[in-house]
């Protein structure tokens, strides 16, 4: 599931299709629409990213991103992966606007709904409104506030901060990605929700998931 998620990640911050056609669902799966056990928030680390691709949308201009909404996808217990639910309904496109604060490029927001949003049973606006609340809920330690110089942080005390800020999530319940050789960059920090955004523990397929180096990498917002 890593190298699925790992290159979904890449290919939806490379500003994928921003047309029309963007915002229809791919070839539907056999998943059944609100049928799954929890959410996955999904938070990437924008500066790593804009080191590999600078010249995507949410990398240009003045505005500097930290973490940004990757997406809030429906998981299975068992671990099986679900997306691309067979839903018509379309993102309008002043719902897509209004995430931009959230997820700064509109084929990532076009993307998610049709990968993800599609098997939560919900409207386009009400799944978005219920990515913008597991957002504000989440909240972010001052290591990842407004880092101005690259930080070598260990990922056991990184992964301590985040749940000192988030005191209600138990055990288990936050991890985080990273990628590179020697020491890797910080790529996700990743939180598992029920489907009424109450923290919860996150599914072993999650878990696995979970950056094993000892240091990472945190670099700063550009």
């Amino acid at each position: 599931m890593r190298t699925v998620l790992g290159c979904a990640w890449l290919l939806l911050l490379l500003g994928v299709a921003t047309t029309a056609t963007a915002r229809h669902h791919r070839n539907a799966s056999d998943a059944v629409p609100g049928r799954f056990d929890y959410y996955l928030l999904s938070l990437s680390w924008s500066p790593a990213f804009c080191l590999d691709s600078p010249q995507s949308a949410e990398c240009q201009g003045s505005r500097r991103y930290g973490l940004i909404v990757h997406g809030l996808w429906p998981q299975l217990d068992d671990g099986e992966r679900i997306g691309h639910c067979n839903v018509r309904s379309q993102v309008d496109e002043r719902v897509a606007n209004g995430m931009l604060d959230l997820m700064p490029a509109t084929g990532l927001i076009y993307h998610e709904w049709s990968a993800h949003g599609t098997c939560s049973g919900l409207e386009p606006g009400e799944y978005f409104a219920q990515v913008r609340r597991a957002r504000g809920e989440f909240a972010v330690p001052a290591v990842l506030a407004e880092p101005g110089a690259p930080i070598t942080q260990r990922t056991a005390t990184l992964l301590e901060q985040l749940r000192a800020a988030n005191p209600r999530f138990p055990d288990d319940s936050v991890i985080v990605t990273c990628s590179g050789q020697d020491v890797p960059r910080l790529r996700e920090v990743r939180a598992c929700v029920d489907r009424e955004l109450q923290p919860r523990r996150c599914g072993a397929d999650v878990l696995r998931a979970a950056c094993r180096a000892p240091q990472l990498l945190i670099p700063p917002l550009r």
